[in-house]
């Protein structure tokens, strides 16, 4: 009897080496899916509440549209943060939190600077401390740099089409943001600038980055307190900028928007660049 070299099954009963490696491959990549998809949907959704709050903030600033520039950039410094030195990010996260409740916890008068200035010296301390200590730290500064490059590209694409006459609400926005942001992150801006030697000593590296997500966390504490303060009389200029529906829309948009574009990247085998 004839035995073809493409039978899958040897006579033993055993898959041959072929197949199983087939099979293996093929869970693997469902996994990198599962996993990517997870991550950059994480990611996505810090993106969009920080996008919603950024904006609100800057308009008293500058217009509304050209606020979307800088507000996409920042939530893509903070966001790449997360992505690509979660360890740093975390350490931010805490001292921000920490030190912006017991600022509002211990002082009688509370304004906005003096909390700024105290989560700046706690996020400063904290990452002095984790980078004499952890070699995490490295290449931190120069992937918050190249989100904030990253989101800014993407702000300058989005804010043309609001010029075009489009119009997006915050879930739409986010979905769009989330994706083109970590597409510039990883396959553009990263390649260019990881090429950059950062000669600062890793303790500086953890206190500039901490420091800024400190700073950032704490206004989120800040703008929580405000918005529980005056949630019986909101007025309607609050309402537009910084309702509730349009944070949540922002959060869910960035979520989908991160979970697709991470899914499709890892279904067409592109690598984990940037991470």
């Amino acid at each position: 009897m004839k035995q073809s070299s493409s039978i899958a099954i040897q006579r033993d009963g055993n898959e041959s080496p072929v197949l199983s490696e087939s099979r293996s491959s093929y869970h693997n990549q469902k996994a990198d899916i599962f996993i990517r998809a997870i991550i950059w949907g994480f990611v996505g959704s810090i993106f969009g509440g920080l996008y919603i709050g950024f904006v609100s903030m800057l308009t008293p600033l500058i217009s509304n549209d050209l606020a979307i520039i800088p507000a996409a950039a920042f939530a893509g410094a903070v966001g790449a943060a997360f992505y690509g030195s979660f360890q740093v990010a975390i350490i931010g996260t805490l001292a921000g939190s920490a030190s912006g409740i017991a600022y509002l916890i211990l002082a009688e008068n509370p304004q906005l600077n003096e909390m700024a200035a105290v989560s700046l010296m706690a996020g400063v301390v904290a990452g002095f401390i984790y980078g004499n200590t952890h070699r995490e730290v490295s290449g931190a500064l120069m992937k918050a740099l190249t989100g904030l490059v990253a989101g800014a590209f993407a702000g300058i694409l989005l804010w043309t089409l609001v010029q075009l006459g489009t119009t997006f609400n915050s879930y739409f926005t986010a979905a769009v943001l989330v994706p083109i942001t970590g597409t510039f992150y990883i396959y553009g801006v990263f390649k260019i600038i990881s090429g950059l030697d950062c000669r600062l000593p890793l303790s500086m590296v953890g206190s500039l980055v901490a420091a800024a997500l400190s700073v950032v966390v704490a206004g989120s504490v800040w703008s929580v307190h405000e918005t529980m303060l005056t949630s019986y009389a909101l007025s309607g200029s609050s309402v537009d900028h910084v309702g509730f529906k349009q944070i949540m829309g922002a959060i869910l948009g960035g979520t989908t928007g991160g979970v697709i574009a991470g899914g499709l990247y890892a279904w067409l085998g592109l690598k984990w660049l940037g991470r």
